[in-house]
């Protein structure tokens, strides 16, 4: 059966899980790193962004090394290569598959979201 994982001190913008667990697997919920009245660039939204999945994760009694997928959306494509270097400084050993989309997000801050899919 599955199990929900809500981490109190992670906002939502909506009625969804911050993660569901089934099986061997926990599916995460997509992660802006936003902050509100904050105006914040790539890295540190990325960096809000892994410190939310890092505690969903651990919600879960799981950590990075457990992610197995990830799905990452971009709002400009100029910011690929940025991403690429982020992304490698937390995911250094056998990082996990990746697919990156570039996109629009409902609100205009939003530089990217982060999904991800781990294995315990």
């Amino acid at each position: 059966m599955a199990k929900t994982i809500n981490v109190p001190e992670i906002s939502k913008a909506g009625p969804y899980s911050h993660a569901i667990s089934t099986g061997n697997l926990l599916f995460l919920s997509g992660q802006v790193g936003t902050l509100p009245n904050k105006t914040q660039n790539l890295e540190e939204q990325f960096e809000n962004i892994m410190s939310k999945i890092n505690k969903i994760l651990n919600a879960g009694g799981l950590g990075l090394e457990n992610i197995v997928r990830t799905t990452v959306y971009l709002s400009k494509k100029e910011d690929f290569p940025k991403l690429n270097e982020l992304y490698s400084k937390h995911f250094v050993n056998n990082p996990p598959t990746r697919t990156t989309v570039v996109t629009g997000f409902v609100s205009n801050e939003v530089l990217l979201e982060i999904d991800a899919i781990a294995s315990k």
